[in-house]
């Protein structure tokens, strides 16, 4: 870990296209993109439409895509089905106003679920793992940005830019890799090696994420030349600590990046921003913790004949919460 990163950090104010610029410019964004380069960006859109502090807002990628396609000539925005077969990437880019942003900016637009792929296979620290990933990932992008939000996550602590690399995978039924996550995501971020993060911190997500919880104004954009960096800096910005977080760790040790944000190169001094955030587990949370971190308990939840009936139990104890508030 001989490299200096970068990392910039801004409270938006009301040129949010100038405040990306300036991002991207102090991590010498220009060295990842030419003119001839293929760029992948991935945001995070796990509902289906825009959620302040949930998915990443629309109006910010519209100016990167902007950006960057200004930059290079073949630029791609991509999606998978969200987990557990409950709405397509077709259903989500649409209800983010993508195939309008895509259309105007000359930017191509795809769904990750319905491209070719394959298994990758990798030890990581000391174990074999296997991920599936489409082909155009793995083989034909030379720039592979990260556009996650801020926000907490009930299962791992914080969703950031390496976690939103879990919604690469196609098959949506990819809940049954949970027990394995961290070097799961970590085998993820080694194989798609995302060059740029640009984290939304417009809302930061508190209390209950990934799907619900309290949004909270911000008004702040990181970007970074690396994404344990990035992440490490997000999580202790929200007021945890970055290597107690379990893929971030991994991650680390695999030599993706640093935790330790005393060697990184940042624009300011980031605790000026920092809040704390709060992770509130409900009852359910804990139980929906036993799949995932148990191979045989997710398949006996998810794809096993009581299926059906412990979804039946689960909705009903969710009207229950929500006509008691």
């Amino acid at each position: 870990m001989n490299k200096m990163y970068s990392a910039y950090i801004t409270k938006v104010d009301e040129k949010l296209k100038g405040d990306l610029i300036k991002g991207l410019e102090f991590i010498n964004w220009t060295k990842y993109i030419k003119k001839d380069s293929k760029v992948f960006l991935k945001p995070n859109f796990t509902y289906p439409h825009y959620k302040e502090g949930i998915t990443t807002n629309p109006e910010l990628l519209r100016d990167l895509l902007e950006i960057v396609k200004d930059r290079a000539d073949n630029v791609i925005l991509g999606e998978s089905d969200m987990g557990n077969r409950s709405s397509t990437a077709d259903e989500t880019l649409k209800g983010h106003g993508m195939c309008e942003i895509c259309r105007d900016t000359g930017v191509e637009l795809v769904n990750l679920s319905k491209l070719p792929s394959r298994f990758v296979e990798d030890k990581i620290q000391g174990r074999k793992v296997k991920v599936q990933l489409p082909n155009l990932l793995l083989d034909k992008i030379d720039c592979f940005i990260s556009v996650p939000v801020l926000k907490v996550h009930v299962m791992t602590t914080v969703t950031l830019s390496i976690k939103n690399l879990w919604g690469c995978l196609p098959d949506t039924m990819r809940m049954f890799q949970h027990p394995n996550f961290d070097r799961n995501v970590t085998l993820i971020t080694k194989s798609v090696n995302p060059r740029i993060v640009v984290i939304d911190g417009i809302y930061g997500l508190n209390g209950h994420g990934p799907m619900y919880g309290d949004p909270i104004k911000m008004d702040l954009i990181i970007t970074s030349d690396n994404p344990v960096v990035a992440d490490s800096l997000g999580a202790s910005i929200m007021g945890f600590l970055p290597n107690k977080i379990g893929h971030l760790r991994i991650a680390e040790k695999e030599g993706l990046g640093t935790t330790n944000l005393e060697v990184v190169r940042i624009n300011r001094d980031w605790r000026q921003y920092k809040r704390q955030f709060h992770i509130k587990k409900t009852f359910m949370d804990r139980i929906s913790s036993l799949p995932f971190k148990s191979g045989f308990i997710a398949k006996m939840v998810y794809d096993s004949s009581l299926t059906p009936s412990i979804y039946k139990v689960v909705n009903m104890l969710k009207r229950h919460k929500e006509a008691l508030n």
